[in-house]
C-alpha cells in the first residue's frame, strides 16, 4: 500500500470538526474517493481502539502509522488551518507513546 493522507475542510464551528483527515491508498488511483482507506480517527484513543476501522486495518503499528502519516502531511501541507490540527495530532501521540 501506498498510504498517504488526504485533508480537507467542512462546515463546523471547531476547527477539529471542520477539519477531516482520511487515509488513502495511491497504489489505488489517485482519485480520491476511488482510492479511500479509512478516516484516521481524530483522538488518540480512538486510533488505538480496536473498534475503529484504522486499528482495525493497522493493529498494533496504529500510532506510528498515524505519526508517519502525519508528519508527512504536514510538510505539504500550506493550509494553516489543517497544520495546526495535524500538529496537534502529532503531538498527542508524542506524548503518549514516548
Amino acid at each position: 500500500m501506498n498510504l498517504k493522507l488526504f485533508a480537507f475542510k467542512k462546515g463546523g464551528e471547531q476547527l477539529e470538526s471542520k477539519v477531516q483527515l482520511v487515509v488513502v491508498d495511491l497504489d489505488r488511483g489517485k482519485r480520491y474517493p476511488l482510492n479511500f482507506v479509512c478516516v484516521l480517527p481524530a483522538y488518540l484513543r480512538l486510533l488505538e481502539k480496536r473498534s475503529s476501522n484504522f486499528a482495525k486495518i493497522f493493529g498494533e503499528r496504529s500510532p506510528s502509522v498515524a505519526k508517519s502519516l502525519l508528519v508527512e502531511a504536514k510538510h505539504q501541507e500550506k493550509d494553516p488551518d489543517i497544520r495546526r490540527v495535524i500538529d496537534r495530532r502529532i503531538k498527542d501521540i508524542e506524548q503518549k507513546h514516548q
